[in-house]
């Protein structure tokens, strides 16, 4: 019983459970009454207009939400009344339909609510077209009126009727996205701490393999903090409630946590060869698990709104492991139990942070960085030239659809699944078109069978109708989870669609097969035809933009190691920032691996150079976990002086990068002058700082050898090896 009230809860904390849910209301409320009034022609239709509705929402205030509705109901008006006004010309119709899927598109430049709106308006143009390519009377007519034809109004009226729903029943879910992203944080927090614990494992594992699975799963956490940011945004206002500020104080607490996760203390691999005492070694293993289990119990509370009960054997191996290390203190050399005692530390703070995750009244949470806003004309000015991904992908499904028209026009066939399908399948990037066009092909086949048994088994209008609204339902739950299964029920929702409206359930099971696969085949070879985004042009800009928000964020450490420890925007936009970018390279990587054989330009030095990337921002965290105000005058400035020989040394291979030179690596080596006077330091602590400084130079300096290399291989396309490695 326990059991089944957990899922229960889970559903209703669940964002794709009430989206699928006001489909489904929004449906049914249309098919029920169409159906008694002899109607279901018009309910049916004005249904498809729910789908198109359901794919522009976003995750808003009620104010903005109410704003964008009405703004996706004009895009979505114009959409359909240019379809109907040149559906009778079709020269006209191919260069009208072109132009407005180049707009529409750069419309989406101009912020995250308005791709969906673009995306949704372009599928009411396409449903606009399908109504009419069926009703030969309604196209005649608009020969010689120039009026919305039913078809199109049917659609508008359903995307109304949904947006009413959702808008009523919003205050009930308003913070449920973000409580979902904030539970994706954690969760994804406690994989990479189940991960980390790995280093520590009796069990043989490959090291390598170990931090480059890390920085893959770093990807996952800082999407997932991106996604949560930009929605509390969407919610930030004069007064907020206590519901969001609690949600801002674990967001803020979720950032704390992954800078601690992230950091590195010391070479794992070399761990066990010096430290010869498996007690210490899986205590710490078993303390980081602990962990992982403690940021999943924290995800799941924050997802069902419970209190956070906080695992009590955490603390207790806590404090087990401190007393194994004070009887280790005497008996190893401090270089080596130095980074122990650290990592300790640092286990110890997570650890108070997840005590203390449950807000009181004298939590605050600090100031969030405000949006960094563009002007409209300046947002539409960086999409419009040629090496904006925008642009590009603009001009790529201009010419799919495009493409699609025209055959439709030469063959003279209903075949505007074509452009639907090649809508959906065409993607920004050539990876995420592959992977949308196997999940497309796999989904309209399962439907498709699906679809031919219900249709047999259910002959009546009144079965097919119930059918289709939890087809609508089961299409939303899984669009964003599964786009696999979302294909399947949307085209089971399709094929008895047009039952009820034609009686051709049947008769479109194979068309709809031919024009899935040829507007799959027109997508792809676009994606991989016309001005393709390959990660081995993009990887650069991205190292590039690596490099500099480590500089950033190793600035804003120093500075606190000079004038004292806090949290302010300053060091928390710069930490942000570099762990942005480290993502964005890893993600590079990832991407070039699924690319043709012939685009994978030194993919080998990519994988190295990024994983190495990964090393240095966990070393940077573990340096800035451990900021405090250092008292020694000198030891300031030699920190100002190690600063600027990191800075440009990182310049200087951003140098390399971006235009090949010769240049000597004078910096590291001037860095490593410098901090010799430190090697007999009485200072524990600075000794510990100086061996972190050591480590964060070595890997500079690796950097930059990568990146000379890089520009001095030949560019022939080669095939990974590093799974092997």
């Amino acid at each position: 019983m326990q059991q089944q009230w957990r899922k229960l809860t889970y559903l209703t904390a669940n964002s794709n459970f009430f989206i699928a849910l006001k489909a489904f209301l929004a449906s049914i409320t249309l098919l029920i009454p169409g159906y008694f009034l002899e109607l279901s022609a018009f309910s049916v239709t004005a249904v498809l207009g729910i789908v198109a509705a359901v794919i522009s929402e976003g995750d808003d205030s009620i104010k903005q939400r109410i704003i964008n509705s009405l703004l996706a109901l004009l895009c979505f008006a114009v959409s359909s009344l240019l379809v109907s006004l040149l559906f009778p010309y079709p020269l006209f119709f191919l260069i009208g339909s072109c132009l407005f899927s180049f707009a529409i598109i750069i419309l989406g430049s101009l912020g995250k609510r308005y791709v969906t709106i673009s995306f949704a308006t372009l599928m009411i143009a396409v449903y606009t077209m399908l109504g009419l390519s069926h009703d030969a009377e309604s196209a005649a007519v608009l020969t010689s009126e120039f009026a919305f034809n039913p078809y199109s109004l049917l659609l508008i009226a359903g995307a109304a009727w949904y947006f009413i729903i959702s808008t009523v029943l919003l205050k009930v879910t308003l913070y449920n996205p973000i409580r979902e992203q904030l539970a994706d944080i954690y969760f994804s927090l406690g994989l990479y701490q189940q991960e980390k614990a790995k280093f520590f494992s009796q069990k043989k594992h490959d090291h390598k393999t170990i931090r480059h699975t890390l920085s893959t799963l770093n990807i996952n956490i800082v999407n997932a903090m991106s996604a949560c940011r930009t929605n509390i945004d969407y919610h930030m206002d004069r007064s907020l409630s206590h519901e969001l500020q609690h949600l801002i104080h674990l967001y803020q607490e979720a950032q704390e946590l992954h800078e601690k996760m992230t950091s590195s203390h010391f070479h794992y691999d070399s761990l066990k060869r010096n430290l010869n005492n498996n007690l210490i070694i899986s205590g710490f293993e078993q303390v980081l698990k602990q962990l992982a289990s403690a940021c999943k119990e924290r995800a799941n509370a924050t997802l069902y709104k419970q209190a956070y009960d906080h695992d009590n054997g955490l603390t207790w191996s806590l404090a087990i492991l401190k007393q194994e290390l004070l009887t280790l203190e005497n008996s190893v050399e401090w270089p080596l139990f130095g980074p122990l005692k650290l990592l300790f530390r640092n286990l110890r703070k997570a650890d108070e942070l997840l005590i203390n995750s449950e807000p009181t009244s004298q939590h605050e949470f600090l100031v969030m960085a405000p949006r960094e806003l563009l002007s409209i004309k300046q947002r539409l000015t960086n999409a419009l030239h040629l090496s904006s991904p925008v642009f590009r992908h603009a001009i790529r499904l201009t010419i799919g659809i495009a493409l699609g028209i025209g055959i439709i026009f030469a063959s003279e066939l209903h075949g505007y699944w074509v452009v639907l399908t090649t809508l959906f399948v065409l993607q920004p990037s050539y990876s995420a078109t592959r992977l949308k066009l196997k999940q497309r092909i796999s989904g309209t086949l399962m439907g498709i069978i699906i679809g031919a048994i219900l249709l047999y088994l259910f002959p009546t209008e009144r079965s097919q109708l119930l059918l289709l609204a939890i087809s609508a339902f089961l299409f939303f739950y899984y669009l964003r989870k599964n786009y696999s299964r979302a294909v399947t029920y949307i085209t089971l929702l399709v094929l008895l669609a047009f039952n009820v409206l034609y009686q051709q359930g049947y008769i479109v099971t194979i068309p709809r097969i031919i024009d899935t696969l040829t507007g799959c085949s027109i997508a792809y070879i676009l994606a991989k035809l016309v001005l393709p985004n390959w990660q081995y042009k993009q990887f650069p800009k991205y190292l590039v933009e690596a490099f500099t928000a480590n500089q950033a964020y190793f600035h804003e450490i120093i500075n606190q190691y000079v004038s004292g420890k806090n949290n302010e925007l300053p060091y928390r936009v710069s930490r942000r920032k570099a762990y942005v970018a480290d993502s964005h390279l890893t993600a590079s990587w990832k991407d070039m691996q699924v690319e043709p054989n012939d685009k994978r330009h030194k993919l080998n030095h990519v994988y190295d150079i990024s994983r190495r990337n990964h090393a240095m921002l966990s070393e940077l965290s573990a340096l800035g976990v451990h900021r405090n105000k250092i008292i020694d005058v000198r030891l300031q400035q030699d920190l100002r002086l190690v600063e600027q020989m990191i800075t440009r040394a990182l310049a200087q291979t951003k140098n390399t990068i971006l235009s090949p030179i010769n240049d000597d690596n004078i910096y590291i080596s001037e860095l490593e002058t410098l901090l010799k006077r430190y090697k007999n330091d009485d200072n524990k602590h600075t000794l510990l700082l100086i061996q972190k400084l050591k480590q964060i130079a070595k890997i500079t300096e690796e950097l930059q050898i990568m990146a000379n290399e890089m520009n001095h291989v030949s560019d022939t396309p080669a095939r990974s090896n590093v799974q092997e490695s």
